[in-house]
């Protein structure tokens, strides 16, 4: 297994509330690149494809696990 698939796959098994918490500063750095990116464009502008994908990522593991807790309740 490649490295960010290992990394991936240690943060799909977070609870609910840490992948919450994640989702949030990753919004939040998605906000300052995207502001940063309309002043001046930046170096590496993949990065907020990224954490777009990213962003898409966590709320697909949150509402994974929001199924599955109704599911098994």
């Amino acid at each position: 297994m490649k490295q960010k698939e290992q990394d991936l796959s240690a943060i799909r098994q977070l609870p609910e509330k840490e992948l919450t918490a994640q989702l949030k500063e990753t919004e939040d750095k998605l906000f300052k690149l995207k502001f940063a990116n309309s002043i001046s464009p930046l170096k590496n502008g993949h990065e907020i494809t990224h954490l777009r994908k990213h962003r898409a990522r966590l709320l697909t593991w949150i509402r994974e696990k929001q199924i599955k807790a109704v599911t098994h309740a």
